[in-house]
């Protein structure tokens, strides 16, 4: 029950002012206040949170409380997120400019009552999962891709396919995340006409999924590469389990490492947000060499949209999951083939496949919780879920999205 003079209640008027948005989420408090909605609810069992805050106010500190267990969710995560996003929008420099002295009044009484609660002293450590220096190129790439193939498992279940889904219209988007994803493995063989016999070249091919697909249904002999020792060693073991070994080969490189082309076609499934701006060019540069004239070239590219910009590199994500990350527009990543020199002749957008892809790992890790953590650990586990989280809810306000590029090498 709300007390409209306890703690929390206090702490959501003080929010507001600050902000001047009227929070939609509850909160429960370590001193057994309580006010808003009783789910999704933000709850906080000791004054730790607050003070992390009081040192560094926003989104990463927020993160940081909820990988370390300084705070929970009682509810669904996604609709907390949906709930809470505003607050941070609203709280822009530009909107607190135009408001300044209610959102400074209103900041100071934040301040009063964490001090008043008990949050005063020296700022919680950083979570001992939080990266303590940058990440580039391979390390980056194998410090999320060799995360523990359990945990991968969990997560992306039977085809252990990690990339957008493909929801078919005839069935509304009501089929399991398995039947998706192989009909997304189907529509990229389909998209790139592969034919019994061509070379294939799957750039980043995780832990296989595209290879067998293609050479089981398509009947090409494919060729993959990761640079992830845990990713190459899984794929190779099951495509030696499912008989595939002769048709199929995984290579522990990079796509500069490739230089056994031309291939008859060539797949990059959300590839280009672990390459960094300067390397884009020269990445494009290689698909054009690597494939045959006539040859036809299929990019999954994840993107972000103007209004998503911020999402380009979040801090979380750097500081977590996917220390590499830098996400473009969409039209950045036609760009590219076409500098290269490759005739784009199809665009498809996949944003709200995406979300639902997003939501489907999640419920999956959150099925599979116990075992998620036996594999990493609980910190970092909170952090995939906190991850998975955010990515549905990027999808759903139109701020990140996922698109087939198809293009030629004339």
């Amino acid at each position: 029950m709300t007390d409209g003079h306890g703690l929390a209640a206090r702490t959501m008027t003080a929010l507001e002012r600050t902000t001047g948005v009227r929070p939609e989420f509850g909160l429960r408090l370590w001193d057994g206040s309580s006010a808003g909605p009783r789910t999704p609810a933000v709850v906080v069992p000791s004054a730790r949170a607050w003070r992390r805050l009081l040192y560094r106010p926003g989104r990463l500190a927020a993160a940081r409380a909820f990988v370390a267990g300084e705070v929970t969710v009682d509810g669904d995560l996604t609709e907390l997120l949906h709930s809470a996003f505003p607050l941070g929008l609203a709280a822009t420099p530009r909107a607190l400019a135009r408001r300044l002295p209610r959102a400074a009044a209103g900041a100071a009484e934040l301040v009063s009552l964490a001090v008043r609660a008990g949050a005063g002293g020296p700022p919680p450590p950083r979570p001992r999962s939080e990266l303590r220096r940058r990440l580039r190129g391979t390390d980056a790439v194998r410090h999320h891709y060799d995360a523990g193939n359990g945990l991968y498992e969990v997560i992306l279940g039977p085809t252990m396919a990690y990339s957008c889904a493909y929801w078919t219209g005839s069935a509304g988007g009501t089929d399991p995340l398995d039947v998706a994803q192989r009909a997304k493995l189907d529509l990229v063989c389909r998209r790139l006409r592969l034919r019994p016999g061509m070379r294939l070249l799957d750039v980043g091919c995780g832990w296989g999924a595209l290879l067998s697909h293609a050479a089981q249904h398509y009947g090409v002999r494919a060729v993959g590469v990761t640079p992830a020792r845990e990713q190459a060693a899984y794929a190779t073991a099951r495509l030696a389990r499912e008989g595939l070994a002769d048709r199929t080969e995984v290579r522990l490189c990079g796509y500069r490492d490739v230089t056994d082309g031309p291939y008859d076609a060539i797949a990059g499934v959300e590839v280009t947000q672990h390459l960094g701006r300067g390397e884009l060019a020269a990445y494009g540069r290689s698909l054009h060499r690597l494939l045959v004239p006539g040859g036809r070239v299929l990019a999954q590219d994840v993107y972000v949209t103007p209004e998503g910009r911020p999402w380009r590199r979040d801090a979380l994500i750097l500081r977590y999951v996917l220390p590499g990350l830098d996400l473009r527009l969409l039209s950045d990543n036609v760009r590219y083939l076409e500098a290269a020199g490759l005739d784009v002749e199809e665009v498809h957008d996949l944003r709200g496949h995406f979300a639902r892809t997003f939501r489907a790992w999640l419920a999956g890790l959150e099925a599979g919780w116990d075992r998620a953590v036996t594999d990493v650990g609980v910190e970092r586990a909170r952090t995939w879920r906190l991850f998975l989280a955010l990515g549905a809810v990027g999808c759903e306000r139109d701020w990140i999205g996922a698109a087939h590029t198809v293009a030629v090498r004339r």
